[in-house]
Formats: C-alpha cells, sequence, structure tokens
C-alpha cells in the first residue's frame, strides 16, 4: 500500500466508516432491486456490498451489522451467479448469526441467504434444507412486516432443479 493509501484509511473515524458502511450497503440495495442487471452492474453490486461489510469491520460493528453484511455479499453474489462466493459468506452469515445474540428475523434472514447460495450452487437438498430452516425460524418473529420482508425474498428464489 502507499503511504496515501495507508493515511487514508486510518484517518476516517469510526462515525465515518458507519456513514459509509450505510451508505454502500443501500447503493448495493438499489442494484439488487434491479429487475435485471449488466455484467458490470453485478461488478458494482457485489463490490458496494464488500466495501460495505469492510466499513461495519472498521466502524467497529454490531454481531447484527457483521452478520447483515455477510448476508449482503452472499445474496449479491447469489445474483451475480457466484456459487462459491455466495456459499462462503452465507455461511459466514449463518454462523455469526446462531454465535451471536441477534434477533430471530435475522436468524430467518441468514437462512434464507444460505438457501439462496444453495440454489446458485444448483444444491437442491441444501436449498430444502434451508427453505426448511427459514420457514421455521419465521415462525418465531413477531415483527409481521418483517415476517413477510424474509419470507418474499425466500419465495424471489429460483429453486435448483
Amino acid at each position: 500500500r502507499t503511504e496515501a493509501a495507508v493515511g487514508s484509511a486510518q484517518g476516517l473515524a469510526m462515525t465515518e466508516h458507519r456513514e459509509l458502511a450505510v451508505r454502500y450497503f443501500n447503493e448495493a440495495w438499489d442494484l439488487i432491486d434491479l429487475p435485471a442487471r449488466t455484467h458490470q452492474q453485478e461488478r458494482d453490486m457485489l463490490g458496494l456490498a464488500m466495501a460495505s461489510r469492510q466499513h461495519w469491520i472498521e466502524a467497529a460493528g454490531t454481531a447484527e451489522n457483521l452478520a447483515v453484511a455477510d448476508w449482503q455479499v452472499a445474496h449479491a453474489a447469489s445474483l451475480a451467479g457466484l456459487a462459491d462466493v455466495a456459499m462462503a459468506f452465507a455461511i459466514a452469515a449463518v454462523e455469526r448469526a446462531e454465535a451471536e445474540d441477534v434477533p430471530a428475523w435475522l436468524r430467518a434472514s441468514t437462512h434464507e441467504g444460505l438457501a439462496r447460495a444453495h440454489a446458485t450452487a444448483g444444491d437442491r437438498e441444501g436449498y430444502q434444507r434451508e427453505v426448511d430452516a427459514t420457514e421455521t425460524l419465521l415462525a418465531q418473529v413477531d415483527d409481521q412486516e418483517s415476517r413477510q420482508l424474509i419470507a418474499g425474498q425466500l419465495a424471489s428464489i429460483t429453486p435448483p432443479v
């Protein structure tokens, strides 16, 4: 790394890292929401999700922040057809959510992400196992809006053949 890059990275306050994490998350989400993406948009979507994740790390984000960040990287990678990347980050999100005290909606969401990654990889058994886990966890989610959002994300996955 150059001295300028090192100095720049060290110069950001934790609040600036947090602001960048949120900004990049939202920008990645804008690309995720597109009905179709160009190859450049897919690369940008994944890069933004990874940048958001890195800024959460730099901001000393909570277990919840980091599980969501891993989930978003997995989601973006799944949409881009990068099964190995999707699986690695989806597994990380699930492991983090299961190891920490996070809300039920987040545990359900991370399993939805793992179902999506399994679908991208063409793994029917893994996909179905994670669909079942997500549905079981959704029954524990009190907030109807969160439950509907995650159920909608789950329903948007094209099952593997």
